[in-house]
Parts: C-alpha cells; structure tokens; sequence
C-alpha cells in the first residue's frame, strides 16, 4: 500500500486536503470523492494526488455528478443537527441581549451559544437561516 497525498480543487482553490493510504492512485482519489473517478478532462473541480515517494502528480474528476451533500443547499436550521451549545467562560453576562450579534453578511441575528448559527455565518456566501413553523424552540434557562 502507498500513502498518497490528495486535495480537491476548484479552479485554481485547495478546498480540503488529506493523506490516503491505498493500492492505486486512482482507489485514493476515490476515497477522498466517496465516489468514482475518472482520469482528468479539465473540469474546474477535480482531484489531484501525489505519490511522494515516486514524485508523481495525477488528476481525477468525478465520474458524474458530485453525490456529496451541498452544505451551502442547507438554509434551516433544522437541517444542521441539534444544537451544539456552548458555554460562557468569564464574566457573566449582564442580559440576554449579550449573547446575539447580527451577521454582517446577511444582518441576521446570531445567538453565539448555539455553535451550529456561529458556524454557519462564518461560511462566505451564505444565506440567512430559515426556522421552520414546526421546530421547537429551546428555552435556555435563566442563570441566577
């Protein structure tokens, strides 16, 4: 088995970047896609692994379209989990007020306590997270 090196391009940008132990450079890029490749036809998103030890480049695209979930297709907040809270360390805050900021992106508001709206305003181009009518809101007890 070799250890190769594999990124994943679009254009010109390295947007995820791994080591991947395989038979065959192509088996590698396949697991990096979770899906099949192909040998490279000069797609703008494609997959490049190198074998260090033989200092060999090889590019692969996906065989058909990308299978993978599309993170920035996701506007609710239903659709990233259940919350993921966080903790004050510090300071108490004076009021609830304190634990929002708007999103200077979309202007939304942002509760900083719940990881899952931090983390979402930080991905570029993103759009405003839509609760749906049915979701339960959660009622974060007061503090003392």
């Amino acid at each position: 088995m070799t250890k190769y090196q594999v990124e994943e391009i679009y254009s010109d940008t390295v947007v995820s970047s791994g080591t991947v132990v395989e038979n065959d450079p192509m088996k590698a890029a396949e697991v990096a896609a979770g899906q099949k490749v192909l040998p490279r036809a000069l797609q703008d998103h494609w997959f490049r692994v190198v074998d260090e030890e033989q200092a060999a480049v090889y590019e692969y695209s996906l065989l058909g379209p990308d299978e993978r979930t599309d993170l920035l297709e996701w506007n609710e907040q239903s659709d990233l989990g259940p919350p993921i809270m966080g903790k004050v360390y510090g300071p108490e805050l004076a009021n609830e007020d304190n634990h929002f900021y708007n999103c200077p992106a979309c202007d939304q508001p942002v509760d900083q306590r719940d990881f899952r709206q931090v983390f979402w305003h930080e991905v570029p181009g993103h759009e405003p997270l839509e609760p749906k009518p049915e979701a339960k809101v959660i009622e974060f007890p007061k503090r003392k």
